[in-house]
């Protein structure tokens, strides 16, 4: 479900507030007027603030825990009571499965892993579980003080399990759990997917408890729940709350990882908070970033359909850092003089990336074999809008469990693997003959041994490819800006025949596997003169609609080594395929493109990132100055427009239409521009 207002608050900000006793000036300096003024100074409209941290000290009068024992005042109550003077929404952070104090005074409530080790003897704070007296005895009766006491808008749990995923607790409250629930005796053998059906149901009953306790005492309060807007949890447990988080902050080498989450956010049954911090390398290291690497952080976010979100560290002596509220000014500064121009659109749906999804019990990343997939994302999905967006595709990302009608985007795109739920396939077959286009790499059609709709694409699969390298050949039609020689591809190739379908590029096997020290080249071995019995990407007509093959796990290849002929070998033949694509940039693929629609009004974003040079292996190259990009040469696919406005400015841009095709130059681009596109 979503929040009516959440969407009105978008800038917000996670006031994280961990702090220890040992201390002597712990809160000395707190003030709470002090204190939301400087919120009110960054244009800050909904904030976390603290009721519980990871220490287990409470930051509020309670009764049923403990509270910090250097904080003479209320300071949830008095920041929430003065936060509501100014118009600012609240929620109450509290941290579930990190609880030092508990931990250290309940050794029964604590999570046990498979092999029995416990986590805390050598950390900050130790893991508990969910399934032990805890909830009953802390978790519930504190939640129920701030709900019935307290004037905040909902709640932010953190932590809502020690380690989402396949991880479970062993520990004797979760034995005799799953022994009466499912008559299940836990072993460390226990399937894997077993484990994480019984952690999601952990999840499941003490999130419904918690909804419970909502309806009986103020139903308007919201939950928002840390992870719930990855793929790390499953589909009832998003059903459950009102706002998913899902942390984004940018890692070496990668800027997209913010654009990821706002395109798989936008699509989820909750809104989703994607939050970046101030910090360079961790929550709480007390580095400030340069203001134009929030503005362009922010700018990813608000230009891609979400709301923009940070995170920031309360000092220990109860104040806020002043120099950090003047950066949040300005960088929430521009997303507000921006927020009138963006309320109510939608982005347009036009290629959706179906994100694979087996069973909406399980955690929705569950086939890709990882513990912890939503965080930063899996490499083929990441491959995959990596690719589409520095190809100026407008794409989507979409949980193959929530994608209700497939027929509303013109393409629909595959990644690997192929553990798509019971019926996908049938309807993916619909929705060709219907005239979609579907385009499959890899092994994203292959599931339980088999190769599905081997006719709707009109090939038949052999098998993988023994060599770890082979070559592409690209027909002219779809030979893009690729060079007019083999192109490499460094990793799973697929055999196929083709019976009915199209070539769009020929296989080429190089001239022998690499094996030193006897049959081994300089380099990886060069192509074969000649082309093999294989296809590499075909093209087949089926129903009215048309479905694209490339066999070669080429999303993973390209998010793992960059190469470039593989994205303009994709470019091709989606232009070459689908000739109504939304729009056509001149830029390179540091500019990002989202086409968004509000009414009769079309609204082009382009996302300009321009980071420095890239360092160590731990370093995330800063954003100190932004050079604006000028004279952007951009053809939108529209009806006819009265006019064609820059905004926030204000400034008319000359058009012409020809073909259903509005043709304009964007004059400057620094860190957002939005084009407004009236259509008449």
């Amino acid at each position: 479900m979503r929040c009516s207002w959440f969407r009105a608050h978008g800038r917000q900000l996670h006031l994280d507030c961990h702090l220890p006793e040992f201390p002597p000036t712990a809160f000395k300096n707190f003030d709470a007027r002090a204190f939301v003024d400087q919120l009110e100074k960054g244009r800050v409209n909904l904030v976390a603030l603290f009721a519980k941290c990871h220490f287990g000290n409470s930051y509020y009068n309670t009764k049923a825990g403990h509270k910090h024992q250097r904080l003479p005042q209320d300071l949830l109550m008095e920041t929430a009571c003065e936060c509501r003077m100014r118009g600012i929404k609240t929620l109450a952070y509290y941290s579930l499965c990190w609880d030092k104090r508990a931990w250290d005074e309940n050794p029964a409530w604590r999570f046990i892993d498979a092999e029995g080790r416990t986590f805390g003897e050598d950390r900050p704070w130790g893991t508990l579980c969910m399934n032990t007296p805890y909830k009953d005895e802390l978790v519930i009766p504190q939640l129920a003080e701030i709900a019935i006491g307290y004037p905040v808008d909902g709640f932010f749990l953190d932590i809502p399990m020690p380690y989402i995923g396949d991880n479970l607790c062993f520990c004797a409250f979760c034995r005799r759990r799953w022994k009466v629930e499912y008559d299940i005796d836990l072993t460390p053998s226990l399937p894997r997917d077993l484990r994480a059906r019984l952690a999601m149901r952990t999840l499941v009953s003490y999130l419904q408890e918690i909804r419970d306790l909502i309806a009986s005492t103020d139903p308007a309060l919201v939950i928002c729940m840390n992870d719930v807007g990855t793929s790390e949890v499953s589909l009832p447990v998003k059903e459950l709350c009102e706002i998913g988080v899902w942390e984004a902050q940018p890692r070496p080498g990668d800027y997209l990882g913010q654009s990821y989450a706002a395109r798989v956010a936008r699509n989820d049954i909750l809104d989703s908070q994607v939050m970046t911090v101030r910090f360079y390398q961790s929550w709480g290291d007390m580095t400030l970033k340069p203001t134009p690497q929030l503005t362009t952080e922010f700018a990813a976010m608000i230009g891609n359909g979400v709301v923009a979100s940070a995170g920031d560290q309360v000092n220990v002596d109860g104040t806020l850092q002043a120099p950090v509220y003047d950066a949040f000014s300005q960088a929430f500064g521009f997303v507000a003089d921006r927020e009138e121009v963006l309320a109510g659109a939608e982005s347009v749906r036009h290629a959706v990336v179906l994100l694979p999804v087996p069973d909406p019990e399980l955690p929705l990343g569950f086939a890709l074999g990882e513990a912890r997939t939503g965080q930063q994302g899996p490499a083929p999905w990441r491959g995959a809008h990596q690719l589409l967006v520095e190809s100026h595709i407008q794409v989507d990302l979409l949980y193959s469990v929530l994608a209700e009608d497939i027929h509303r985007f013109p393409i629909l795109i595959l990644p690997e693997p192929g553990a798509y739920q019971p019926g996908m396939h049938e309807r993916l077959r619909r929705y060709v003959a219907d005239g979609g286009t579907l385009v499959a790499v890899g092994k994203s059609l292959l599931q339980g041994g088999q190769f599905h709709l081997e006719d709707v694409f009109g090939i038949r699969y052999l098998e993988p490819l023994s060599f770890d390298i082979a070559h592409f050949l690209p027909a002219e039609e779809v030979r893009g800006e690729t060079a007019e020689i083999p192109l490499q591809v460094r990793g799973q190739v697929y055999k196929v025949r083709r019976e009915g379908a199209q070539e769009l590029a020929a296989l080429i096997y190089p001239v022998a596997q690499h094996q030193p020290p006897g049959r081994a080249f300089r380099s990886p071995p060069p192509p074969d003169d000649a082309r093999s019995p294989f296809s590499f990407a075909t093209l087949h007509r089926y129903g009215e609609g048309q479905a694209i093959y490339i066999a070669a796990s080429l999303f993973e290849i390209y998010w793992r080594t960059h190469h470039h002929w593989l994205r303009q070998f994709v470019e091709a033949v989606l232009r070459y395929a689908d000739p109504t694509l939304p729009y056509e940039i001149e830029a390179s693929g540091r500019v990002e493109a989202n086409l968004m629609r509000k009414g009769s009004v079309l609204l082009l974003n382009l996302i300009h990132y321009a980071p420095g040079h890239q360092g160590g292996p731990g370093a995330i190259a800063g954003i100190e100055r932004v050079d604006p990009l000028r004279d952007i040469a951009c053809a939108v696919r529209c009806r006819k427009p009265e006019r064609v406005v820059c905004e926030p400015q204000g400034q008319k841009l000359p058009f012409s239409y020809e073909e259903g095709i509005c043709r304009f130059v964007v004059p400057e681009l620094e860190y957002l521009a939005i084009v407004r596109i009236c259509e008449g």
